[in-house]
């Protein structure tokens, strides 16, 4: 099989997978397995996705990235390196936000790409990415948050936190 067909048929089943309000809150090994079963149900037998590859292409799905990636992408995607996994998904969201100009994204979209219902969580998991110096937050004066990804000079638009999705 062609490689862009491929990753058609893995970016499709990631996107069916981001869709299902139920996979949210599972496990990546667990999620792993379903995502096998889906690539072989689209004909796919073999994705070449180990488990650490699929956790990467999962989050990249849940931050709503598919495809080939651009060399900006590729540079956001080191910065993401340097996180631990399970926080490559929320800094994908942002990143996203911030290369399109949009809002910035609120801690509940935030907490549900992370896979928490703890805005609490989110809001330490934030707090850790700006003493990494992955993130700059910015909030003005009517509580309004705007967040800069430093290295790569991304800014997304201010937003509530806790409205804006």
């Amino acid at each position: 099989m062609p490689a862009d067909e491929r990753d058609a048929i893995i970016d499709s089943v990631l996107a069916e997978m981001v869709a299902d309000p139920e996979a949210t809150y599972r496990a990546a090994a667990i999620l792993f397995q379903d995502f096998g079963v889906r690539c072989r149900m689209h004909r796919l037998p073999d994705s070449g996705l180990d488990l650490a590859a699929f956790r990467r292409r999962l989050a990249m799905a849940r931050a709503g990235i598919y495809g080939d990636l651009d060399d900006e992408w590729h540079q956001a995607m080191a910065i993401g390196t340097s996180l631990p996994d399970d926080m490559l998904g929320p800094f994908l969201l942002v990143a996203r936000a911030a290369r399109e100009g949009a809002e910035a994204p609120g801690d509940a979209a935030l907490a549900q790409v992370y896979g928490t219902h703890s805005l609490g969580r989110v809001r330490r998991l934030m707090a850790y990415m700006e003493e990494q110096g992955i993130f700059v937050l910015r909030v003005d004066l009517i509580g309004k948050r705007s967040i800069t990804i430093p290295r790569l000079g991304w800014s997304t638009a201010a937003a509530l936190p806790e409205a804006a999705e």
